[in-house]
């Protein structure tokens, strides 16, 4: 039957959709512009019915006021969990997929209506239209809901006995509620099963084979070998404290082996644990290392109601144009370690290299002990400390007897790095190449003013910052590297991390183009999990003979990177100039998930070599230093495009006295 809801005087719009991917658990919701929609509200859509005649397809009929002459809509898929915390506890909507083409569905109900009655015979396809496909993961709608990914990678699998060690394993990893036993037993008090789990099933992607997109598991599991293979698996929980798992050992088709992570291994958000492996006699035969993730709803997402609207979603957008973006490194680039008169990261650089023509900025952001984020590159800084050398024990005045100490932007907190006289880290190491300027952090006397300190807030950039230039904002997060060492240790909990810097961008942005990247694929993750409408581009050092790598193989490995990238639904990556000026497969491999190529590095300091990228390698965006100081001032392209969008209305308004039907129709699709 029709899910129906409409009065006599009102249009009555038919809604009919067929989702061929659709799993048995999972419903079609609509979305959109009316409040009888949600008014983009994804927790106040409206439900479809499912057909009983016809296999995967979805309906309803709903009533429009006749005053309303055009409405927007999506298709969104959801399944319900229940936590079963007490018998009022009601199922949570968590959203499955939903349809994130840029511009969402158009319905011109006055012109599409026959005697008040529109859409009666169209059969739209979830995720197409405007002759165009795409479906999004959706994001954490709800405080009790969390996303928890195991990663299965390394030498994962170690085993006691040489009969187990030799052989050819496939794993599945399987959800469990601990409440409720899987097993009858007479030991075993059975609680009566609630109807709905209070997880949804475990998708995996594999990163070391040609398709790195989450899908559903095989029966017998996915083959896994130490040092050679990397699975990633995911499962979404509204009840996290009595979330288990089990993994699967496969051989030849049959289980041959079990291990369970129970919710106590898991004592934070972020981490490992090591499992034991029990064989089919009930003895461990070996054990199993696993890293877990907990994605959470950001704490701050309920303050900013467009955190939750579909109306407009940019996660997956990039239009592809004929000119290579430029984007400024730092502003104007590296002044501690360069001869560069602009100190980066400071609203001044920021501006000057958007008013030389940067179509986007690149800036790093970190917060400070007292939770207050600052655009600064370097996790440590020198600090200037005065000894005591006078008869009586007290600092000297003269200055003579003054060192430098290491500490972290994360144990200051900003007062104390508005007060505290600092050097650049690199004074630490020696020299860095090319004599600077001045390797100094502390401003002088004529860089008082808030554009020119550094330490500028998130806040600061996106309110004072010419808002026709894009940001990106790099997120900086301490990780291992290949050597052993950790660039920060002792850091904030990701999510909170995360958080913070997410509320400040919602409050403060505006329309202003964003697009996150980060070094950290965890990070890169967490941030597409917790709002969609700013993309994410995942930044990777790849193969290189200049910098420590990272540990973490996502990092550096670019195959890896990319194929990380596309099963995460990132818009791009950010490659490393020193690997693809070596190796150009890692462009061809994102191409082949239609990942948006953006390049930083020091080679692109060099002319010649952005000539290379942009003719031979077709690469979206370079970040690079000194913009414009060779080719001169230019015009940011999206200053041009506007330009060019309000000359050509002006003329079409100036040739068109009276608009169309047509014409006004064209206009809702950008």
């Amino acid at each position: 039957m029709f899910q129906q809801v409409y009065m006599d005087q009102d249009y009555r719009a038919h809604f009919k959709v067929h989702c061929a991917e659709i799993k048995e658990w999972e419903r079609i919701h609509v979305v959109g512009s009316l409040p009888v929609l949600g008014e983009w509200n994804p927790r106040k859509s409206f439900p479809l019915t499912k057909s009983e005649d016809e296999e995967n397809i979805f309906h309803a009929v709903v009533s429009v006021p006749f005053s309303v002459k055009e409405f927007q809509f999506r298709y969104l898929r959801v399944m319900y969990l229940d936590p079963s915390e007490n018998s009022l506890s009601e199922p949570i909507m968590v959203l499955s997929k939903w349809e994130t083409l840029n511009n969402p569905r158009t319905c011109l109900i006055g012109v599409e209506s026959l005697d008040g009655v529109a859409r009666q015979n169209v059969v739209d396809q979830f995720g197409s239209y405007g002759g165009r496909k795409q479906i999004s993961d959706g994001w954490i709608l709800n405080d009790k809901e969390s996303v928890v990914y195991f990663r299965i990678h390394g030498e994962a699998l170690k085993f006691f006995a040489k009969s187990y060690a030799n052989r050819e394993y496939r794993l599945k990893v399987e959800p469990f509620d601990v409440r409720y036993s899987e097993i009858d037993g007479e030991d075993v008090v059975n609680l009566p099963t609630p109807d709905l789990p209070c997880f949804s099933n475990t998708d995996l992607s594999v990163l070391t084979r040609e398709d790195p997109i989450f899908g559903d598991q095989y029966f017998n599991g996915s083959v896994f070998r130490n040092d050679t293979d990397y699975l990633v698996f995911r499962t979404r929980t509204v009840s996290l404290q009595n979330l288990a798992f089990r993994i699967e050992f496969y051989h030849k088709e049959k289980r041959c082996a079990l291990s369970y992570v129970l919710p106590s291994s898991m004592s934070g958000t972020h981490g490992a644990t090591v499992s034991p492996v029990i064989g089919l006699s009930s003895a461990p035969v070996g054990h199993i290392n696993v890293n877990y993730m907990i994605v959470k709803r950001s704490q701050y997402a309920d303050r900013n109601p467009e955190v939750d609207s579909m109306k407009e979603t940019f996660g997956r957008y990039w239009r592809k144009r004929n000119r290579m973006l430029q984007i400024g490194h730092r502003g104007m680039g590296s002044s501690y370690t360069k001869n560069i008169d602009q100190r980066e990261n400071t609203v001044f650089s920021l501006n000057e290299a958007a008013r030389r023509g940067a179509d986007y900025v690149e800036l790093d952001v970190q917060l400070t002990k007292d939770l207050k984020t600052v655009v600064y590159h370097d996790f440590h800084l020198l600090v200037t400390v005065a000894g005591r050398d006078s008869p009586n024990n007290t600092p000297t005045a003269s200055g003579e007897n003054k060192s430098l100490h290491e500490i972290a932007i994360k144990d200051l907190t900003l007062a104390q790095l508005k007060l505290l006289h600092f050097e650049h880290i690199s004074r630490a190491n020696g020299t860095t190449g090319s004599p600077p300027v001045s390797l100094s952090v502390t401003p002088s006397k004529n860089e008082t003013d808030e554009l020119h300190v550094p330490f500028p807030s998130l806040a600061q950039v996106l309110r004072l910052v010419d808002e026709n230039v894009g940001l990106n904002i790099e997120i900086k997060y301490p990780m291992y590297m290949k050597d052993g060492s950790h660039e920060c240790e002792g850091y904030f909990e990701q999510n909170k991390f995360v958080d913070i810097i997410l509320a400040e961008v919602a409050e403060h942005a505006g329309k202003r183009r964003i697009v996150f990247s980060c070094f950290e694929p965890d990070i890169c993750t967490m941030i597409t999990k917790k709002q969609h409408k700013y993309p994410v581009s995942f930044l990777v050092v790849g193969a290189t003979n200049r910098y420590m790598p990272f540990q973490d193989i996502r990092s550096d490995c670019s195959k890896i990177a990319a194929n990380f990238a596309a099963g995460c639904e990132l818009l791009g990556i950010n490659f490393h100039s020193e690997e693809l000026l070596n190796d150009r497969n890692p462009i061809e491999i994102a191409e082949k998930y239609g990942l948006v190529k953006f390049v930083w590095g020091d080679d692109l300091n060099s002319k010649d070599i952005q000539e290379q990228f942009k003719e031979e390698m077709n690469v979206d965006g370079l970040i690079f230093d000194r913009i414009g100081e060779e080719d001169g001032v230019t015009q940011n392209v999206f200053v041009v495009e506007n330009h060019n969008r309000s000359s050509l209305f002006a003329r079409s308004q100036h040739n068109s006295r009276s608009p169309s039907m047509s014409r006004r129709c064209m206009s809702t699709v950008e």
